[in-house]
C-alpha cells in the first residue's frame, strides 16, 4: 500500500514502532525489490538531480563497479597524479595503466553527472533507470529511481537537500537493497531518463521505442513527498503522457584496482 515512512529522528519516537518500520522496509526490499522513502515536505528540482547523482555513485560503489566511494576515488586520483608527476621515471607501466583506467571511469561518470544537471534544468524527470551489463533490452541488473510522487516547490519552501540525502541513505542502508554477497564482475552502466519530449536536450538521445525490460528484476527506489505535509498538489498520471525515454550516449565502464 502507501509509502513507508522512512525513519526520521523525531525526539519522542517510540522505539518499538521504529523497529517495526525498519522490519517493514527490509521486508519490502527483499520481497518486492522496492524501497520507499517518504520526505516530510516538498523538494526542489535541483534536489531531485542530487538524489539521482548520489544514488548513481552509491550503486556503482555498492555493486563493485568502483573500488572505493566516488569521493575517495577522486581524492586518491589527485594524490596519485601528484606523485606520478614527481616520480615519473620510477613508476611501472601497470600503475600508469591503472591510473588511466580509473581516470577514464571518473571522466565518464562526471560527464553523465554534468549532463544530468543540464537535463534536470530543462525538464521535470519522473523516472531514471540505471541498467548494468547485458544490453538495454536485457540488462544483468536494473535499478529505477521513481520520483513521480515527489512534490516540487521553490527552495525557500522546500526541505534541505542534505537532510533528504541523510534520510534517503539511512533508509537504503536499513533496506540493504544493493548488497549482494556474490562478487560482481565489471560491467558497463547505461543511464536512461524519462523527460518531456520537447525539452530540447542535446546530449541525451531520444529512445522512442524503448520499453522498461521486464525479464530482469527491477529494483525500485521510490521517492515521494508526504501529501499531508505539502500544500502543492502532486503530479497526475496524465502529466507524463508527453514524456519519452532519453539514453545517455555513453556508458560508465566499471574499474577495479
Amino acid at each position: 500500500g502507501g509509502g513507508i515512512k522512512a525513519i526520521l529522528p523525531i525526539p519522542s519516537t517510540n522505539p518499538a514502532r521504529k523497529i517495526c518500520e525498519s522490519d517493514e522496509v527490509i521486508r519490502r526490499a527483499q520481497e518486492e525489490g522496492c524501497v520507499n522513502v517518504v520526505f516530510p515536505g516538498t523538494v526542489t528540482q535541483e534536489g531531485c538531480c542530487r538524489f539521482v547523482s548520489e544514488i548513481l555513485k552509491c550503486i556503482l560503489y555498492q555493486r563493485q563497479q568502483l573500488p572505493m566511494t566516488y569521493d575517495q576515488l577522486v581524492y586518491s586520483q589527485k594524490k596519485q597524479q601528484a606523485s606520478l608527476q614527481v616520480n615519473r621515471k620510477h613508476y611501472h607501466c601497470s600503475v600508469d595503466m591503472d591510473w588511466r583506467k580509473c581516470q577514464q571511469t571518473l571522466q565518464e561518470l562526471e560527464e553523465v553527472l554534468q549532463q544530468l544537471e543540464v537535463l534536470f534544468s530543462l525538464s521535470r524527470v519522473p523516472r531514471v533507470l540505471l541498467l548494468m551489463g547485458g544490453s538495454i533490452v536485457l540488462p544483468k541488473e536494473l535499478y529505477e529511481i521513481n520520483m513521480e510522487a515527489l512534490v516540487l516547490a521553490g527552495g525557500d519552501q522546500s526541505l534541505r537537500v542534505s537532510s533528504c540525502l541523510r534520510q534517503l541513505f539511512r533508509t537504503l542502508f536499513v533496506a540493504d537493497l544493493l548488497s549482494d554477497t556474490r562478487p560482481v564482475r565489471l560491467m558497463p552502466t547505461t543511464v536512461l531518463v524519462l523527460a518531456h519530449r520537447d525539452c530540447g536536450v542535446g546530449w541525451f538521445r531520444p529512445k522512442l521505442q524503448f520499453k522498461v525490460p521486464t525479464r530482469v528484476k527491477n529494483q525500485i527506489i521510490a521517492l515521494s513527498s508526504d501529501p499531508s505535509a505539502c500544500k502543492e498538489p502532486r503530479a497526475d498520471r496524465s502529466d507524463w503522457q508527453d514524456y519519452v525515454w532519453f539514453q545517455a550516449p555513453m556508458t560508465i565502464k566499471g574499474f577495479s584496482n
